[in-house]
């Protein structure tokens, strides 16, 4: 076997004189010193010769594998130098071999060429041009052959790992090279399912029920007029499964589409749609492409903003009303980040048109029955009232004239019937704001205020913008319940000693901010907001604000309601 160092040297002039070591098999003492003789004149290296003078003496040095070529006799007694090249063949011995005879044969220089000599010649008229030419080819050819060898090694270790199935075939249709995959997936398949001629040379996909495959075959020149056929497959059953699978989720999502009344929404970091699909569009009368290229915005600027929170926290949930040809429609919208390049979400609306008009008109129901109530206790129940107050101080007045001892209980009972007047009147203004009817919603918060510093002898401000501030009735009244609900628990949960109620402008829109220094409460507890916090954000919902409440144990409550600068109904 030839080693590196002595191949750069046969390839190196300025190596000439490395020494080659040279193994002669040769039963005649004789000849063997003629070769001597013939390499000591060699110009192009040092030889350095090893005589074995019988056949099994030749074997056994070619098993030491020590020499880098080697020089067999023909004829050797026990056996033919062409016999002793097969043995070293199958030895797995690569050094080069160059058979010698005592003349020229063409029969013999066939055979040794067929049974892998280097090279043939004849010792009759042998001269060192000759033989070191011999030698040097047969170097060159050996080291040209281990090259081989070794890509062709290379190339069967990546085909028999690649995670492929691989295979080559003769003309004959026999297989030279299967990889395992090939074995395992294909041996025993139908030759024409998998070499099926196809009139292009486009793959062709092959399954066996269970896996699916990607077929190509190729013609592959073996030269000498012989031709091979090769194979690959790759495997492709995950994605097939995948394409299956995304093709039974889009025929989900198109049958929501269709018969739910939702909107799908796809929208880069600006807010602009880039797709918009489903039968919500239908009940809006519009349609996908009349959307795509707008702004999120240009339905509400609240929008916007949500979908800036979306960027920030990767989800947002929010009221997006559109309006087309004069009505408006309210839809419930979930917005969630893809994680793409760059800034994009993916959103889903449902169209709450009809249930929010139920809701408000039950809400609707509710004020109007509380207003109802609260004029019945004022006109109704305070007037009684007053009357038995009146006929009690009177009944005192004739008590104490006579001077009967019963004066004391007569006017107990009139201060009691005056007490409950008043607590019934401020029932009464709880339930029916006058003020917000007479004054607007600034009046009836400031005046409510005051109410509450009376009641619970507490420190309560309200403090509002100069400008005037005038919107819908409906609407002032949904942010008085929502000031309403938030005193009522800083007073009776929170025991706050002192609250602020702030009404003004913000770079968002209007805000009504109501804070105390009460106890305070923690908004991540497992039960969650009551019923009161519950309708305050509806509440804020109707009119297309966002109410937000900031709360710490012994840190107190900030109760933030931003709605839009106009309100309408």
């Amino acid at each position: 076997m030839i080693s590196a160092t002595l191949a750069s040297h046969i390839l190196s002039a300025s190596e000439t004189l490395r020494t080659i070591n040279v193994l002669v098999v040769e039963d005649q003492e004789d000849d063997y010193v003629y070769l001597e003789r013939i390499l000591r004149k060699a110009s192009f290296a040092r030889y350095e010769l090893v005589w074995c003078p019988t056949y099994e003496a030749g074997l056994e040095a070619l098993a030491a594998k020590r020499h880098d070529v080697a020089l067999f006799d023909y004829n050797l007694g026990s056996g033919t130098g062409l016999d002793l090249l097969r043995e070293a063949i199958n030895m797995g011995c690569e050094q080069p071999v160059i058979l010698l005879t005592g003349h020229d044969s063409p029969e013999v220089d066939r055979e040794a060429l067929g049974a892998g000599a280097a090279d043939y010649l004849c010792k009759n008229g042998l001269n060192i041009t000759q033989l070191e030419r011999a030698i040097r080819y047969s170097l060159r050819h050996a080291l040209m052959l281990a090259s081989v060898k070794k890509s062709q090694h290379q190339l069967e270790l990546f085909m028999r790992n690649v995670p492929c199935a691989v295979c080559i075939r003769d003309e004959d249709g026999r297989y030279v090279f299967q990889n395992e995959r090939f074995k395992t997936h294909f041996e025993n398949a139908p030759v024409s399912s998998i070499w099926e001629p196809t009139a292009s040379d486009e793959p062709r996909s092959f399954t066996d029920g269970e896996h699916y495959w990607l077929v190509s075959s190729f013609p592959m020149d073996q030269g000498h007029g012989g031709h091979l056929q090769g194979l690959a497959a790759i495997e492709i059953t995950e994605r097939i499964k995948a394409e299956e699978m995304l093709l039974q989720t889009t025929g989900l999502l198109n049958g929501i589409l269709k018969s739910l009344p939702v909107i799908a929404w796809s929208v880069d970091g600006e807010g602009t749609i880039l797709e918009a699909r489903g039968s919500g569009l239908d009940g809006v009368g519009l349609n996908g492409d009349q959307l795509v290229g707008r702004s999120l915005a240009d339905f509400s600027a609240n929008a916007a903003t949500e979908l800036a929170k979306t960027f920030q926290t990767g989800h947002a949930n929010f009221i997006l009303p559109i309006t087309h040809e004069g009505r408006e429609h309210a839809f419930d919208t979930f917005f969630h980040q893809t994680h793409t390049q760059g800034r994009s979400a993916v959103g889903f609306s449902i169209d709450i048109t009809e249930r929010r008009w139920l809701e408000r008109k039950v809400l609707l129901i509710s004020d109007t029955e509380q207003l109802r109530i609260g004029a019945d206790l004022h006109d109704g129940l305070g007037q009684h009232l007053t009357g038995i107050a009146c006929m009690a101080a009177a009944l005192r007045d004739r008590l104490k004239a006579a001077d009967r001892p019963e004066t004391k209980q007569a006017d107990e009972i009139a201060r009691l019937v005056n007490e409950a007047t008043s607590q019934t009147r401020a029932l009464a203004r709880g339930l029916c704001p006058v003020q917000l009817d007479q004054s607007g919603l600034q009046a009836a918060l400031e005046h409510l205020a005051y109410q509450m510093e009376l009641v619970h002898g507490i420190e309560c401000h309200f403090r509002a913008d100069d400008e005037p501030f005038d919107c819908e009735h409906d609407s002032a009244l949904h942010l008085y319940r929502i000031t309403q609900e938030a005193l009522h628990n800083a007073t009776r949960h929170g025991k706050a000693r002192r609250i602020e109620v702030v009404l003004d402008s913000g770079p968002n829109g209007r805000r009504l901010a109501i804070e105390d220094n009460g106890q305070g409460f923690d908004p991540g507890l497992p039960q969650g907001p009551g019923v009161g916090l519950r309708l305050m954000q509806y509440r804020a919902a109707m009119i297309g604000g966002n109410l937000s409440i900031e709360s710490q144990p012994q840190g107190g409550t900030r109760v933030e309601c931003v709605f839009p600068f106009t309100i309408d109904k």
